[in-house]
C-alpha cells in the first residue's frame, strides 16, 4: 500500500497551506500527501504535487466540522500531521483523534497565545493524543515546548534556496523592476479585510520614495492601488528575495521568509485570535498596536525605518540569494521516524 500522510490546515489567510504546502511537497516525492484547508486562497495555488480538500471559507461551522470528521474517518492515511491548533479551528478534533490512535499523531507547534492553551487545557490534550509535536523554527520558549516528544527544526520554507533565482532574474520577470532601482515591496499577505490598509500604505510608500520602484504583493488587485503597483504572484518568497525592503504584516511566513533571503523586513503586528504576532515582530522592525488604520505616528515610524534600511541596501549582495537551512527537510524525516 502507498504510504499516505493527511495534513490538517484549517485557518484564513496564507500561512498553515503554505507551510502545509512546504512540508507536503517534500514528502509528495516519495509517497502521497493529501491537505485539507478552508483557505481562502486554496485554488491559488500550485498544489505542488499533493491532493488538496477544499472546504469552502463560507462553510458554517457545523458544516466544516462535519467535512472534516468525513475526510479523516473515510480516508486511508499512516500519518496524521495537524498545523497549529490541537483541539482543530473550531474544537472538531477533540472526539476524532481518540478513536485514531492505531495512526500516529503529529502537532506542528506554531507559537500560539499561552490563555488560549490555558483555556481549553491543551497541554493535556496534547499529551495524550499526539506521538510528536515538532516546533517549525518558533523558539525553544513556547508553551508545549517542554513536552517530552518535542522536536525542533529550522523554519519550514516553501522554496529551497537553490530552486530560487538571482535577485536581477526575480526583479526583471516577477516584479518588473529594473535591477538599478532600490525596491520597496508590501506584502498583503494577512487577511482580505487589510487589504485596504496595504494598499494605501504602498501608494503612501511610492508618494514618500518617488526614486524607488514600489510594489504590492497581494492575491487581488487593492482598490487605492494602480495596477501598475501590483504582483500577484505565488509563493510570495521569490517576490521577497527579490525587494531591498519588504513592509508585511508579522505572520509566521512573511517573517522567516524575509528573514531566510536575506530581505529586511518592517513587521506590522496585527492582532490575532490565537498568533502572537507582536512577539514575532521583534525579529524584524516591529511596529506595533495595530488598527485598522495606520495613526500618523506609525506611519512615520514605517518611513523612517524604510528610509533608514534603504541606505543599508547598498552593502547587500543583490546578485545571488543567501544559502539557508529548510526545516521542512528536517520535518520530513522526523514524521516518517514517528
Amino acid at each position: 500500500m502507498t504510504k499516505t500522510w493527511l495534513i490538517y490546515a484549517l485557518g484564513g489567510g496564507w500561512g498553515h497551506l503554505t507551510r502545509a504546502l512546504s512540508l507536503g511537497r517534500l514528502a509528495a516525492t516519495q509517497r502521497k500527501v493529501k491537505i485539507i484547508t478552508n483557505s481562502p486562497y486554496a485554488q491559488q495555488v500550485n498544489n505542488e504535487g499533493c491532493f488538496i480538500y477544499v472546504i469552502p471559507e463560507n462553510a458554517g461551522f457545523s458544516e466544516t466540522c462535519l467535512q472534516v470528521r468525513e475526510i479523516l474517518c473515510n480516508t486511508a492515511y499512516d500519518r496524521l500531521i495537524i498545523d497549529t491548533f490541537p483541539r482543530g479551528l473550531g474544537g472538531e478534533l477533540v472526539d476524532i483523534l481518540p478513536n485514531l490512535r492505531h495512526i500516529p499523531q503529529i502537532l506542528i507547534h506554531r507559537d500560539i497565545k499561552p490563555r488560549y492553551i490555558a483555556a481549553k487545557k491543551l497541554r493535556s490534550f496534547v499529551l495524550d493524543n499526539f506521538d510528536k509535536v515538532i516546533v517549525p523554527g518558533e523558539g525553544e520558549d513556547l508553551p508545549f515546548c517542554d513536552l517530552p516528544m518535542v522536536q525542533h527544526t529550522a523554519p519550514w520554507l516553501i522554496r529551497n534556496s537553490w530552486e530560487l533565482a538571482d535577485r536581477i532574474t526575480m526583479r526583471s520577470h516577477i516584479l518588473k523592476v529594473d535591477e538599478t532601482v532600490k525596491t520597496i515591496l508590501v506584502c498583503a499577505a494577512g487577511r482580505k479585510s487589510e487589504l485596504s490598509l496595504f494598499g494605501k500604505l504602498a501608494l503612501h510608500l511610492q508618494q514618500k520614495f518617488p526614486d524607488c520602484a514600489v510594489r504590492i504583493l497581494a492575491a487581488t488587485l487593492p482598490r487605492e492601488c494602480p495596477e501598475a503597483l501590483w504582483v500577484s504572484h505565488y509563493p510570495g518568497i521569490e517576490c521577497l528575495a527579490a525587494a531591498d525592503v519588504v513592509v508585511g504584516g508579522a505572520g509566521y511566513n512573511t517573517v522567516y521568509e524575509c528573514a531566510a533571503v536575506g530581505v529586511p523586513l518592517v513587521a506590522l503586528a496585527f492582532e490575532r485570535i490565537y498568533d502572537r504576532q507582536e512577539r514575532r515582530a521583534y525579529k524584524s522592525y516591529g511596529v506595533q498596536n495595530l488598527t485598522d488604520t495606520l495613526l500618523d505616528e506609525q506611519l512615520l515610524r514605517i518611513e523612517q525605518t524604510v528610509s533608514f534600511l534603504l541606505e543599508q541596501a547598498e552593502l547587500r549582495e543583490k546578485l545571488s540569494v543567501p544559502s539557508y537551512i529548510n526545516g521542512a527537510v528536517q520535518a520530513v524525516d522526523c514524521i516518517e521516524q514517528t
